[in-house]
This record gives C-alpha cells, sequence and structure tokens, in this order.
C-alpha cells in the first residue's frame, strides 16, 4: 500500500495501490458525483506525480455511478499523467458507468477502445 491516504466516506472510497514495477492502480468503489470531484481529481494527480510510476490505472469495477465531476476528474488525472509523460487507464467500468464513458466519448481515450 502506497503513503497516500485512502479517502473514505459513506458514499465511496479511493485507493491506491503499487503494481510493481512502475504502476499505481487507483481502485474507486461506490459513487462519484459532484461532492468528489475534486478529491478524485486530486488523488489521480498525486498518483500521476509519483516517483517512479509510469502509469496509471483506474479500476472502475465497484464503482456504481459517476457524474460529470467525477468525468472532470478523470479528465485531470489523465492529463496530469500524460503532462508527465506516463500512461494512464481506465479498467472495468461496468454498466451504467461504462455507458456514460460511452456516451461521452471518453471510452476511446482512457479506456483504449476505439
Amino acid at each position: 500500500m502506497l503513503d497516500i491516504p485512502v479517502v473514505p466516506t459513506p458514499h465511496f472510497s479511493i485507493s491506491l495501490l503499487a503494481e510493481p514495477p512502475d504502476a499505481v492502480r487507483v481502485s474507486l468503489s461506490g459513487e462519484f458525483d459532484m461532492s468528489v470531484g475534486d478529491a478524485l481529481a486530486d488523488a489521480l494527480r498525486a498518483a500521476a506525480h509519483r516517483p517512479g510510476v509510469t502509469r496509471v490505472v483506474v479500476d472502475l469495477e465497484d464503482t456504481m455511478l459517476i457524474d460529470s465531476h467525477a468525468i472532470a476528474g478523470l479528465v485531470a488525472g489523465y492529463d496530469a499523467a500524460t503532462s508527465a509523460g506516463r500512461g494512464f487507464a481506465v479498467v472495468n467500468g461496468r454498466g451504467l458507468v461504462q455507458q456514460v464513458l460511452d456516451v461521452t466519448g471518453l471510452s476511446e481515450v482512457l479506456c483504449g477502445r476505439s
């Protein structure tokens, strides 16, 4: 586990785990709405700027909801990673969460889909 704290609330959590040798997996759990967009962006920026990290993987497997604020947080993380010369990928989106990524066109950029 990295020294970045887990951010828990009643409706969401953000966990950062090192994936040797050079990746950080950011696991999102719960609902990501306007109340947590900034926390998500901050966590993803921090992950992107960790020394020795070459890629950030955002795992949405346990994510039930994302709104425009969460999308903005994902884009901020993507921008931070790419600006730092690091890879960024969103994985395991399901149901409504994946539909939001698809409708916004972000699944092509963030999920590597064409």
